[in-house]
């Protein structure tokens, strides 16, 4: 493998903060752009912590040259708009406006640079009647239905919506902002004109849900089928039964022919019975652990998996065979583990930085390398408040 990146030569000027601005150009640095990360003085990036550093920011961070620029100034303006003027991408997810007020938005800018790649990420796009709303993730998780389809899976009509420690749309837009800047920088390469990316992360979370979205349109759709946990002695599993092949196999398994002839089974109502099928299961499997239960289902060619616990991760075999993290070294926090990009090339290196910055730490290098700024031009602008 080469240790060439495939987007070595790209320069990020990054005005995100919190997660999905931040995955997406830690993906688009884990390629190999440079990544500038423009934060507030004295504050920075949200997640940074009352201690300036914290774990959680280096796995969005890691990698990122930081510089503090008060972009309420006038002065700091000037300065973060010299810097875009040879940038190729731009990310910001201010709520909508924001960028205007400070004169930094793709209209403006794409005047003085107009093969720029401008991504603005929200929570309900940059237009339409709730363009001013401010949304995070669990906002949105209520907003585009999908809390309702997670709610009514449970098949109670008076539970409480579900609380959610994964902020499912903030990666997921993200995700969606990487791949949307890919192709506009393939746009560019074929016909030399830059682009302005809206992504939405209430539209993004709709993306989840298209099976229900067909359903909400029909007057008798059909029952959307689901999957239900299986007891064990020691838990639950997760199995799933979608094909011909995978009910045979099941049958097998468990020496159950009778299952391949059960009506309930059969191609079409099977998915909307698995609920029977998994008591059929439980008759076996709750006379075994988790683990032998997936190791006789997996055997057998039935996909099932034991639910794993975060803390396994780090020694699983599948993870550790795929190098599926980076260990980070920083003087306030230790040494500790990030995830890599979840996909692999086969030419070229994509794992991600070891290392990330203290807020402001790169501002003097930045302003120096890419503005041609002096010693004494950079002290007057950080004694005039514009730089950190």
């Amino acid at each position: 493998m080469s240790t060439k990146k495939p987007l070595e030569g790209y320069k990020v000027v990054d005005f995100s903060a919190v997660f999905a601005g931040p995955i997406c150009s830690r993906y688009l640095l884990d390629c190999g752009a440079d990544v500038i990360k423009v934060e507030t003085p004295a504050v920075g990036d949200l997640t940074r912590g009352v201690d300036g550093i914290s774990r959680v920011f280096s796995h969005f961070n890691a990698g990122k040259r930081s510089i503090a620029v008060n972009l309420k100034s006038e002065a700091g303006q000037i300065l973060v708009k010299r810097l875009i003027s040879d940038a190729d991408i731009v990310i910001e997810n201010f709520r909508p406006g924001i960028m205007a007020k400070f004169g930094l938005d793709y209209e403006s800018l794409k005047k003085e640079n107009p093969k720029l790649v401008y991504c603005s990420i929200s929570g309900f796009g940059q237009s339409g009647p709730y363009v001013n709303r401010a949304a995070y993730a669990p906002i949105v998780h209520a907003a585009s239905g999908f809390d309702s389809v997670q709610t009514s899976a449970q098949g109670d009509e008076n539970l409480r919506p579900p609380n959610w420690d994964i902020m499912v749309a903030d990666i997921l837009t993200g995700t969606y902002a990487f791949a949307a800047i890919q192709s506009a920088l393939l746009g560019l390469e074929r016909h030399g004109v830059g682009e302005l990316i809206d992504v939405s992360m209430m539209e993004s979370m709709m993306s989840l849900i298209p099976a229900h979205i067909q359903a909400a349109q029909m007057e008798e759709p059909a029952v959307i089928g689901r999957f239900h946990p299986v007891k064990v002695k020691d838990g639950f599993v997760m199995l799933c039964v979608v094909s011909d092949k995978n009910l045979e196999s099941l049958s097998k398994a468990l020496n159950r022919p009778d299952l391949l002839s059960d009506p309930r089974f059969v191609r079409g109502p099977r998915s909307a019975n698995f609920n029977q099928l998994a008591m059929e299961v439980e008759q076996w499997s709750e006379t075994l652990t988790a683990h032998e239960c997936e190791e006789a289902l997996n055997l057998a060619g039935v996909p099932c998996s034991i639910y794993q616990q975060v803390e396994d991760l780090f020694a699983h075999p599948q993870v550790v065979e795929r190098n599926s993290f980076t260990s980070l070294s920083n003087d306030q926090l230790g040494e500790f583990l990030i995830q890599n990009m979840p996909v692999k090339f086969s030419q070229s290196d994509n794992a991600a930085s070891t290392w990330a910055a203290r807020l402001g730490e790169h501002t003097d290098e930045v302003l120096r390398e890419s503005l041609k700024l002096d010693a004494t031009q950079i002290d007057e602008l950080r004694d005039g408040g514009i730089v950190a």
